[in-house]
């Protein structure tokens, strides 16, 4: 059976956890939602899929969202998704999304998982110590075998979500607050004017004017920008003086070629 799976990623957590599981499972396509942002429809001929992304305020990213929404999904027979978060694990509410976006256009979600990886909000919280970082990654690769093995067999399971009723409250202002988040970055004296920011951007949302970025109106509160401006000088609610966050195996210039790269 033919496997694509479909990731977005921001600091590397959900990029990690699909190329592990492209590992695991043979014959497998790893695609970035962002190379297909310019379909109008995004037309699928695998028969099963995969989804994995990072959970945003107990639901799905909006790109992901808009992704799912147009995704043709009638070859498919079996669809999954893997969703990254913080360590939290009270936190949830992306599964039961995802359902019903699927059940939207006559598919159903057939296996579900978190995986608890480091933080990296840092408007709101904070990066967990390097010790900590290792047995959370430890913990992501012992459990990325369980559900390659689950998936390898058409097995049908859906983690339990403990606080989607949460969604409602913190997801929708949330995603009406997208538009205005250029408004809210900060750029500090420590900018040097690299560029990087507005090369990492999978969004083209970034901007260099007078050697020093603009955010335009189409932020997807990646974070991407902030952590991992080498000065570390972009601000964002209560981001400063926190440690920023990428995952290790996924450094700046290699995050950058994530927005088109297909791999086999």
């Amino acid at each position: 059976m033919s496997t694509t799976l479909y990731y977005f990623s921001g600091t590397g957590n959900s990029y990690y956890a699909a190329a592990q599981l492209q590992k695991r499972l043979d014959g497998s396509e790893l695609v970035p939602i962002t190379s297909c942002l310019d379909q109008k429809e995004v037309v699928n001929t695998s028969q099963k899929i995969g989804l994995i992304f990072p959970l945003y305020f107990q639901g799905m990213p909006k790109v992901v969202t808009e992704f799912v929404q147009k995704l043709r999904l009638e070859n498919a027979e079996y669809v999954f998704a893997v969703v990254t978060r913080g360590s939290g694990a009270y936190q949830g509410g992306a599964l039961g999304h995802l359902k019903q976006e699927l059940k939207a256009k006559g598919q159903q979600l057939a296996a579900g998982f978190y995986l608890s990886m480091p933080e990296n909000y840092l408007p709101l919280l904070k990066v967990q110590s390097e010790e900590k970082q290792k047995i959370l990654f430890q913990k992501a690769d012992e459990k990325i075998d369980a559900i390659s093995t689950l998936i390898d067999s058409n097995s049908k399971r859906i983690e339990y979500e403990i606080a989607g009723f949460a969604r409602a409250l913190s997801y929708e202002p949330f995603i009406k607050k997208l538009d205005t988040l250029c408004e809210k970055f900060k750029v500090s004296e420590k900018c040097n004017g690299c560029g990087l920011c507005e090369e990492l951007c999978h969004f083209d949302n970034i901007k260099m004017q007078e050697g020093k970025p603009k955010w335009q109106k189409n932020c997807q509160c990646c974070l991407a920008c902030l952590n991992y401006c080498p000065k570390q000088a972009i601000e964002l609610g209560k981001s400063q003086n926190k440690k920023r966050y990428h995952h290790p195996s996924v450094p700046a210039r290699e995050y950058i070629k994530l927005k088109t790269k297909r791999q086999d």
